[in-house]
């Protein structure tokens, strides 16, 4: 979830991803399919037992501000479903209430109108506490709200609902980019927030359309499936549709006339950077992850930008697609927005861990895309020595300055919204791990095995419809590095420290030290996961103690502490409330001084081969 402040693992989601991170998640991403279901790009579905005789049309009507005519200002959805059989008092439609820590449109949706073959159907509502599901980089369940019709429905249900275009309320803290947001003359959001499904294990032969006859000029509407009315080459299940993002508006395209599949993208607003050549730059990037992963067809997979005031450079992979977020100053920095970009295209083509489910397996899934959203396009020749040694060492410096780096991983599922030094270790140690695994098999086969022969071997028992867990993973070891490679790994598992060899990096890199100060937020960690952020347990002689905070202030806005942990000089801005009082708090988070392992340039030894 960059999958970052990450793809609600339990009302936790992946913050999206620091500064421009790969999540460094969440696309802490958060909602994803699920993890034996979710599909690469062109895969065929996995065998499941779920009817596919139901279908499903999801049309999205935006429709003008009344004081802005070239502004969205509402949303008027229509479903028609066909095949459904819910008897009376059975849910017919259900919404999380948070979807990795975004509040849904379950509580400020309006009127609901639902009819069948037999004329209107009553509905009422009911909240329930479900069990939370994984879903590649996201998580499903937790509470949600759920919709009774007063009698058993026959034939095609149809059902309306109209929501703000700022749909839902205020940022919880950090949280992917979800939510509806309308700016730009643009409105855009993940199905996560605001699509009302029935229950169950149910695939939908699925078309999405638009109707923009009461939307601004010039309007355009692009899903995850393609721009205007498009129907899925095969049945998509509830957790696809969810994952699915939908834009539309006075929006930008590239390239700026969709074809019927391949990559596109589309953007809301005006980033300060050229989005068509980064957008192209992406295809290009794509097309390479396509062969590389052995696709032989091109269906539909989009990337989405738009404005955000609060964390952006970060994102999150959705269905066939991931969106990404810009904004101003170190937000609108291309170059960092590429590898946000790298990294959660990744997702939509690896393999996952489906057991254990949620935030204690996400040491694979992001783990995995930290190690090679760099590493592939510098391979691919996309981007510079200079740009992958600066993410090894982004990665390393925060991993290594950590004071919860030994934290076991059991622990990440329990304290991942509430601390950002666990909730980024997924990622960090997770990408130090796998470039030890890398280093091995490379060693180990004289150059002609690495990394990726175990993460294809992954993904080739995911393919056959297995579930897979920690078992799998430990059994490729074994084959191709013996038992000591499963006892290291279960160390990891346990907190150990991944030290990478010198050369783990390419034969051009080596590992030096550099002396860095640990990340010190100064208070107690868990106050900037809550939606009222009372300060509390300041830290004597801290930096937030000097700078004046005191327990009892209240922090206004939400403030993502991903992308800072990981920069040694970049200042944290607290808006404060005290009292009658309201007033800015600015310094620096940082703590004691550390030696930690950064990786260098080898010199006077031209001709080697960089891009291993």
């Amino acid at each position: 979830m960059r999958c970052a402040e990450l793809t609600s693992f339990a009302r936790l989601l992946i913050e999206t991803l620091p500064k421009g991170r790969a999540m460094r998640a969440v696309t802490i991403g958060t909602g994803l399919t699920s993890f034996a279901l979710a599909l690469a790009p062109g895969a065929a579905p996995a065998a499941s037992t779920a009817d596919i005789s139901n279908s499903l049309v999801v049309t999205l009507a935006p429709v003008a501000a009344p004081d802005d005519p070239m502004s969205v200002g509402t949303v008027d959805i229509t479903l028609r479903f066909e095949g459904l059989n819910v008897n009376k008092g059975d849910p017919l439609l259900r919404l999380p209430m948070i979807s990795s820590n975004v509040d849904t449109v379950a509580t400020v949706i309006g009127e609901i109108s639902a009819r069948d073959a037999n004329g209107s159907l009553r509905l009422t509502h009911r909240d329930t506490d479900l069990p939370e599901t994984g879903m590649r980089d996201a998580v499903g369940g937790g509470l949600s709200r759920e919709w009774l019709a007063d009698r058993a429905v026959e034939g095609a249900v149809i059902v309306r609902y109209k929501v703000p275009a700022e749909a839902t309320l205020a940022p919880r803290g950090p949280a992917p980019p979800f939510s509806f947001t309308a700016d730009g003359g643009g409105v855009s959001a993940a199905g996560h927030v605001f699509l009302l499904l029935p229950p169950g294990d149910h695939r939908y032969r699925t078309t999405y359309g638009w109707d923009l006859a009461h939307a601004p000029k010039d309007s355009r509407g692009v899903s995850s499936l393609g721009e205007g009315t498009v129907t899925a080459a095969e049945p998509l299940d509830g957790a696809q549709i969810r994952m699915s993002f939908f834009m539309a508006g006075r929006i930008n395209t590239y390239p700026p006339k969709l074809s019927s599949g391949g990559f596109f993208g589309a953007w809301q607003g005006k980033p300060a950077f050229d989005a068509g050549a980064l957008l192209a730059w992406t295809g290009t990037l794509y097309d390479h992850y396509a062969r590389f992963f052995g696709q032989k067809d091109s269906p539909p997979y989009g990337v989405f930008l738009r404005y955000n005031p609060i964390n952006a450079g970060g994102g999150v992979g959705l269905f066939r697609s991931f969106v990404t977020t810009f904004g101003k100053g170190k937000g609108s920095n291309a170059e960092k927005i590429k590898l946000t970009l790298a990294h959660e295209m990744f997702h939509t083509f690896q393999p996952f861990i489906a057991r254990p489910a949620g935030l204690e397996s996400s040491w694979f899934g992001e783990g995995l895309a930290t190690f090679y959203q760099a590493r592939l396009p510098f391979r691919f020749g996309l981007i510079t020595p200079k740009a992958y040694l600066a993410d090894i060492n982004w990665t390393a410096a925060r991993y290594y300055t950590s004071a919860m780096a030994t934290v076991p991983n059991a622990e990440v599922p329990k304290r991942f919204w509430a601390d950002t030094r666990v909730r980024t270790l997924p990622y960090d140690r997770g990408m130090l791990y796998f470039a030890t695994v890398d280093d091995a098999m490379r060693k180990a086969s004289g150059g002609k095995k690495s990394l990726d022969d175990l993460m294809f071997g992954m993904l080739a028992l995911e393919k056959t419809g297995k579930i897979t867990d920690n078992s799998d993973w430990e059994k490729l070891l074994a084959e191709h590095l013996g038992p000591q490679a499963v006892a290291d790994f279960r160390a990891y598992l346990g907190g150990a420290m991944p030290l990478p060899a010198s050369d783990a990096f390419g034969p051009c890199f080596r590992r030096t030290t550099a002396t860095l100060r640990r990340y010190e937020l100064g208070f107690a960690t868990e106050v900037l996961a809550e939606p009222k952020r009372i300060v509390r347990g300041l830290v004597p002689g801290s930096a937030a103690a000097q700078a004046g905070l005191q327990n009892g202030d209240e922090i206004v806005d939400p403030v993502p502490q991903d992308g800072i942990q990981g920069e040694q000089t970049e200042l944290i801005r607290l808006e404060i409330r005290r009292g009658a009082q309201k007033f800015p708090i600015v310094y620096l988070p940082r703590g004691e001084a550390v030696q930690a392992y950064q990786w260098e340039p080898v010199t006077g030894e031209p001709g080697k081969d960089c891009q291993k």
